[in-house]
């Protein structure tokens, strides 16, 4: 889930605008003998969102942009998430991308921005449901961006389920924060993301769906909050 991305049957939570969750569980874990990988079609939008929803979203993530740019201007630092822990060094194992991975959950790395840039592709094909893209740098600016508007979060990990064979990771989450926006509104969603790795152990699909249509979220932005 993206900053944009929304997500309380919980075994990981954290509250406040930049707090840690618990470690997530385990989950169960599938290992079955892998067949021959196919070459993965182009991933689209995990929800039917129309003209008027997709330009929400462009404008969104051009209003990041902007405050970054201001911030920069005058003096403040683009994107005021935590810094990444961006290794170098790719993980070694599936294994060991699985608990890196879960380490960046614990930090809400789709809300801080702070996240683990080594278990990437550099091309990672990022899907929600308002759009589909490649870049994992085009998703790390977007969470530094939107995710310093974010306050007061709230995220509950119900499910890390990881099926080695196929190597995929999927978790199912709810989120809920406060927008710092002059009307104060809360965004609450449930989902889950799928994360796909390939041989080399680098995520190359991180594709998060929402439990509620897209337009019930941009609804609830528009709606001012309890004070």
């Amino acid at each position: 889930m993206s900053a944009r991305g929304a997500a309380s049957g919980a075994r990981c939570g954290t509250r406040g605008r930049r707090g840690r969750g618990e470690r997530p569980s385990r989950g169960s874990r599938s290992i079955v003998p892998r067949a021959g990988k196919k070459e993965r079609e182009r991933i689209k939008p995990t929800a039917d969102t129309d003209l008027g929803t997709k330009i929400a979203w462009y404008a969104s993530e051009a209003f990041g942009d902007v405050t970054a740019l201001v911030k920069g201007r005058f003096g403040g630092e683009a994107g005021d998430g935590e810094e990444s822990t961006s290794s170098a060094n790719p993980p070694l194992t599936f294994d060991e991308a699985v608990e890196r991975l879960r380490v960046d959950y614990e930090r809400v790395y789709f809300v801080t921005g702070s996240m683990d840039l080594g278990l990437y592709e550099a091309d990672c094909e990022f899907a929600d449901p308002f759009v589909s893209f490649r870049g994992v740098s085009r998703f790390k600016k977007n969470l530094d961006n939107l995710g310093s508007f974010m306050n007061d979060v709230s995220l509950s990990i119900d499910s890390f389920e990881v099926n080695e064979a196929e190597g995929v990771v999927e978790t199912q989450w709810k989120f809920r924060c406060r927008l710092g926006l002059p009307w104060r509104p809360n965004l609450a969603a449930s989902g889950g993301t799928k994360h796909v790795f390939n041989e080399k152990h680098l995520m190359e699909q991180h594709v998060e769906s929402w439990n509620i249509e897209p337009v019930v979220a941009l609804r609830q932005l528009v709606r001012p909050g309890r004070k």
